[in-house]
């Protein structure tokens, strides 16, 4: 019989590791059942991710099934587990399934072929296929998509003993549940039970008069990360689901939602980069090339436009080169000013949001932050100018130049998020490139003009 035999925290990474290079040896691959006796199935799945696909099958007809179907659940999306499935045989292929919870199951089965998909749930009892193709119609990024339709509910009318029996009948087989929801009948959500309060009421006492009417929910078609951000909030271990009529659908899970978390990071850190968030992290290099070439032809094309600004102070270059060592200090400053703004706005905007009615509050002191750091830069960059030039008017204009280009450093990094969030597009898809752009053509524009001015 498998058994998970828990080793020392310190030692799972190196456990792992181990695992994969003893893998590699054909004495060691004999042994499978007994390598993989000391990993829980969330590290079997790590090595599931990064073996090749023979050692993968042995590893999939060698271990108990209930350990196999959980492993598959916690790989990566990334490495398509749905596809290991397509190497057994249907009949093995569908009892690992039924070892799934239902939104488990509609995940993996979402990842194969139709025709082969179709194999494998003629296999299953006909409740059980309606369930997961109900679940497979939803879109992979909201509340449908990750709920659990497997939950626990009674009726506003029922006894407190009533109640109790219910909850025993339907937990059976449930692998967890947090919270007793409460439905009239028509299965519209009224309220939740805490353990604490059917416990402690009166046999007689009617689950209407325990139950608590505050309850928090979302509707079906939801946003994944809408979901997380109300479970964040609010410090919620489960959240139900509902349709438009506010009929329970089924339940959300922390876990489902720290998954949700670091998909979301993920994708706006690779945005935040000018990465497209299509990029596979594990993929080949066509993948990678696909996803970061469009972004990077649009930065070509902002920074022509900032070369072009250039050549039209060609003369003023020519006959003062030593503006151009000010430059990439002006930019370079600038830029890092505005990425900091950036990067504060957009989180700010991705937690709590920024309403209309807060949104010049937030700009106006970004704006504050830029002319007091324009201010002592622009100030030190004169003073650095002029004491190695020994020209107070360079040393004026550079200055100058620092502390315009910081303040709209300020400005920009705080109202260019603002206004794309406002018309529908994900601030840290395009802020970046935008704002980049924006202080190096800028920063340019104020020097050299300035110099023209001033200089000659």
């Amino acid at each position: 019989m498998y058994e998970f035999v828990p080793k020392e925290k310190t030692h799972k990474l190196s456990k792992v590791e181990r695992v994969r290079r003893l893998l590699k040896s054909e004495n060691a691959q004999s042994h499978i059942r007994s390598l993989m006796r000391a990993l829980h199935p969330t590290e079997i799945a790590q090595v599931l991710e990064d073996t090749k696909p023979e050692i993968q099958e042995k590893i999939l007809r060698q271990l108990p099934k209930e350990v196999i179907s959980e492993a598959l659940s916690e790989m990566d999306e990334e490495t398509h587990p749905g596809t290991l499935l397509t190497r057994l045989r249907p009949e093995v292929a569908a009892s690992l399934i039924k070892e799934l919870a239902p939104d488990d199951a509609a995940d993996l089965l979402s990842q194969i072929p139709e025709d082969y998909k179709e194999q494998l749930l003629s296999y299953m009892p006909d409740e059980e296929e309606e369930v997961i193709n109900q679940l497979m119609e939803y879109e992979e990024d909201t509340a449908g998509g990750l709920m659990n339709p497997e939950m626990i509910t009674v009726k506003a009318d029922m006894p407190k003993l009533d109640a109790l029996r219910e909850v025993v009948r339907q937990s059976e087989g449930m692998e967890d549940f947090y919270t007793i929801y409460v439905v009239d009948e028509e299965n519209r959500l009224v309220g939740y039970l805490t353990f604490k309060a059917l416990f402690q009421a009166r046999n007689s006492e009617l689950v209407r008069n325990i139950m608590n009417t505050d309850v928090i929910s979302v509707r079906v078609d939801d946003d994944q990360e809408e979901v997380a951000k109300i479970m964040a909030q609010y410090n919620l271990p489960t959240l139900p689901v509902v349709d438009h009529e506010n009929r329970l659908l089924g339940r959300i899970t922390f876990d489902d939602i720290l998954d949700v978390i670091e998909e979301e990071s993920t994708e706006d850190l690779l945005n935040f980069a000018g990465v497209s968030e299509d990029e596979n992290l594990r993929g080949g290099w066509a993948n990678s090339v696909k996803s970061r070439l469009p972004w990077l032809l649009i930065n070509l094309g902002t920074a022509s436009t900032a070369a072009f600004v250039l050549s039209q102070f060609e003369e003023v270059i020519s006959s003062m080169a030593v503006l151009a060592t000010f430059m990439p200090i002006i930019a370079g400053v600038a830029g890092n000013g505005a990425t900091q703004t950036l990067a504060v706005t957009v989180r700010r905007i991705s937690t709590d949001g920024i309403p209309s009615r807060k949104a010049l509050g937030v700009i106006f002191k970004e704006l504050a932050v830029g002319i007091i750091n324009g201010l002592m830069l622009g100030a030190m960059v004169a003073i650095g100018a002029m004491y190695f030039n020994e020209d107070y008017r360079l040393g004026a204009v550079v200055g100058f130049a620092m502390c315009a280009n910081l303040i709209l450093a300020g400005l920009m990094g705080s109202m260019v998020p603002i206004l794309l969030e406002r018309v529908g597009v994900d601030p840290a898809v395009a802020s970046s490139i935008l704002i980049t752009a924006f202080t190096d053509i800028l920063g340019y524009l104020f020097l050299f003009s300035l110099a023209t001015a001033v200089l000659f």
